[in-house]
């Protein structure tokens, strides 16, 4: 499993489980998650390289700020800073 050296978490979640092509639940997840995180607390996200993208666009719409990502076989972490539009 890949690790981050450089970027320390608050939280960790795994949303592997959560995938759904069609209804996104992951999303919902993570935002449920984020609710008690403070504003640049990180967050570290694994999920699969369909949520990467899905997880990259909201990221980009709410004002969150992907830190770093690693790819492990199919097996993603994201490294997520909340931003001011949770």
């Amino acid at each position: 499993m890949s690790t981050s050296m450089s970027v320390h978490a608050k939280k960790k979640l795994d949303v592997v489980a959560f995938f759904n092509p069609i209804d996104c639940r992951s999303l919902g997840v993570i935002k449920d998650e984020m609710k008690d995180m403070a504003v640049g607390d990180v967050i570290e996200i694994t999920a699969n390289r369909f949520q990467q993208r899905e997880i990259r666009a909201w990221s980009k719409k709410f004002d969150h700020q992907i830190l770093e990502e690693h790819d492990d076989q199919g097996l993603v972490h994201l490294w997520i800073a909340k931003g001011h539009h949770a």
